[in-house]
C-alpha cells in the first residue's frame, strides 16, 4: 500500500490499512486464492517458487495470506482485484443468508402448524 512521498498521513496509518487489508485477505475462499494465483502468477515469481505457483494455480496448495499481501503491497491491480473478489464473495454470502432466513420462516410456520394440530388432537 504505497503512500505518495510527501503526502500527509497519520502516524501508523499504513499499518492500520495493511491490518484491515489482511483481514479481507484472510476471508478469501480457496477458489479465489486459486484464481489469484492464475491471474497474478508473474507477480508471484518474486515471492514463491515456480513449482508452488503451478500447484497454487491447480488448487493443490493454497496461497497464504502473507503471499497474497506481499503481491498486493506493490500491485494496485492486485489490490483492486482482491477487494472486488471480497465484495463478490460477501454479497454471495449475504444472498445465502437471506435465502436461509426465508427458509427458516417456513420451518417455523410448519412447526407452529404441527403444534396446533397436536393441540387439536
Amino acid at each position: 500500500m504505497a503512500v505518495a512521498i510527501g503526502s500527509p498521513r497519520e502516524e501508523g496509518e499504513e499499518e492500520k490499512v495493511i491490518a484491515l487489508f489482511s483481514q479481507v485477505v484472510e476471508r478469501l475462499s480457496k477458489k479465489s486464492r486459486e484464481e489469484f494465483a492464475r491471474r497474478f502468477s508473474k507477480e508471484l515469481k518474486d515471492t514463491i517458487t515456480p513449482v508452488a505457483i503451478a500447484k497454487a494455480k491447480k488448487g493443490k496448495i493454497h496461497l497464504s495470506d502473507k503471499t497474497i499481501i506481499d503481491v498486493a503491497l506493490f500491485n494496485a491491480t492486485a489490490r483492486r482485484w482482491i477487494l472486488n473478489k471480497a465484495k463478490e464473495e460477501a454479497l454471495q454470502t449475504l444472498e445465502l443468508v437471506s435465502l436461509l432466513e426465508k427458509k427458516e420462516q417456513v420451518f417455523e410456520q410448519l412447526a407452529k402448524e404441527e403444534e396446533l394440530e397436536e393441540e387439536e388432537e
